[in-house]
Formats: C-alpha cells, sequence, structure tokens
C-alpha cells in the first residue's frame, strides 16, 4: 500500500449511516460532545463523507451509497452492498483495531424492525473478517421510531413552542380544516425553511436552532453513552 492508500485508510472509527441528513447530524454531534464545537475538526471528503479528528480519534462519518450497487432497494439495505464490497477489508488491513458502527434509524410504524435488521446484517456478515457494531436511532430500544423523531425533540426550546402555538392555531381554526403532519420529516423541513436565519450550511446542526448538548438534552444521552466507549 503507498503513502496515498494508507491517508485514503487512515481511521480509527468509521460510522456508517443512511442518508446525508444522518451524517450532517452525527457530523455536529461529534463535534459539539467531543471536540469543543471546533469545526475545524472536521472535513469534507466527498459527498456525504466527512473526516473528524478528535480526542486522538480519525472518524469517519460515510453513508452507505458509495458501494450500493450490490442492492438495488433504498434506505438501509444498502449496508449490505457495503459489507460485499472491499472497502471494510481494506480499513481493516490497514488498522487491525478498527471499528465500524451502523448507526440505523429504528424506523417508525414498522413491528419487529430493529429484529429484522439485526437478522439481516448478521447474515450478511457471515464469514467475513470484521464486524459491525450497531446503534438504533434515536434511543437503541426497541422502540419503532427514527431520526426525525430525535431532531424534534433536539429543537431549540423556544423555537418548539412556537410551532405548537402555531399548530394549536391551525388545528382549532375550523375554517382551515388543517391537519397535523404525521411524517416528523415533514415537520423538520418547515422548521428549517421558517427559521432560516438559524440555519448554518456548513454546520447546521450547531447553530442556535438546535440544542445538541447532552447536558441539557436528555434525550441525546443513550447516543452520547454509545459513543463513548469508542470516542473517550
Amino acid at each position: 500500500m503507498n503513502h496515498l492508500e494508507a491517508r485514503t485508510f487512515m481511521f480509527d472509527l468509521v460510522l456508517i449511516l443512511e442518508d446525508k441528513n444522518d451524517v450532517i447530524f452525527l457530523r455536529d454531534f461529534i463535534l459539539k460532545n467531543y471536540c469543543g464545537s471546533d469545526i475545524s475538526k472536521a472535513k469534507k471528503l466527498r459527498e456525504k463523507e466527512y473526516k473528524v479528528e478528535c480526542n486522538s480519534k480519525i472518524i469517519l462519518i460515510k453513508d452507505t451509497n458509495k458501494e450500493s450497487d450490490f442492492s438495488e432497494t433504498g434506505g438501509w439495505t444498502k449496508i449490505q452492498g457495503l459489507i460485499n464490497s472491499e472497502t471494510l477489508v481494506k480499513f481493516k488491513n490497514f488498522n487491525e483495531n478498527i471499528k465500524f458502527i451502523a448507526l440505523l434509524d429504528a424506523d417508525e410504524d414498522k413491528s419487529d424492525n430493529i429484529a429484522i435488521k439485526e437478522k439481516d446484517i448478521n447474515s450478511w456478515l457471515e464469514n467475513k473478517s470484521f464486524n459491525i457494531d450497531r446503534f438504533y436511532i434515536p434511543f437503541n430500544t426497541n422502540e419503532s421510531l427514527n431520526l426525525e423523531q430525535l431532531l424534534e425533540l433536539s429543537f431549540n426550546k423556544n423555537i418548539k413552542e412556537c410551532w405548537n402555538q402555531f399548530m394549536e392555531c391551525m388545528l382549532n381554526d375550523t375554517i382551515s380544516g388543517a391537519i397535523e403532519p404525521e411524517s416528523k420529516k415533514g415537520k423538520i423541513i418547515i422548521y428549517k425553511e421558517i427559521y432560516s436565519n438559524f440555519r448554518n450550511k456548513n454546520n447546521e446542526y450547531l447553530s442556535d436552532m438546535w440544542n445538541l448538548d447532552v447536558n441539557t438534552n436528555e434525550y441525546l444521552k443513550p447516543l452520547k453513552q454509545f459513543l463513548d466507549q469508542y470516542l473517550n
């Protein structure tokens, strides 16, 4: 392996996520809780892929789409393509102590979803030279939830109060016929558009729009406690 190849695969920890929004959230979560919100610690390598250097660790945060040709379906199943590619093998060949973690949505309103994912991933990992630890967003429990619900719980308190007042007003207006959006993702999009002044294009979740501080946001503590074993 030449010097350029070595730099390409020089990581202590690889965090594998489902899509761009998850990648950006984890990048900013790590910057906030492990790197003192120092955005210089993060570097974009390519689309949906970031390197973070913090606490003497070199961390790669990526989604599963780069090696996804093996699977034609979307979402979390793209991890099958990554597992069957040579990428993780190359990482491990360079650093035998490297850790791989998949952070996946527990997913909303899907019966036994985590059990199904666990069974499939364990099957895909058979006869592989590496393992992948897993955390199911948001709380790593059997609850059917997802990242959007964690994001909603992490909004600045004042912003959430404004949203609740807005929805109460609309829903009580019999003329409007308003219905509260069932999709958490829809709510997040509306939040972002309305509060555009709080948006930070480079590190969106480090803006005043969000509270990523685990000391004051109890909903983030399970994720922080899980990552502590790898990043402290």
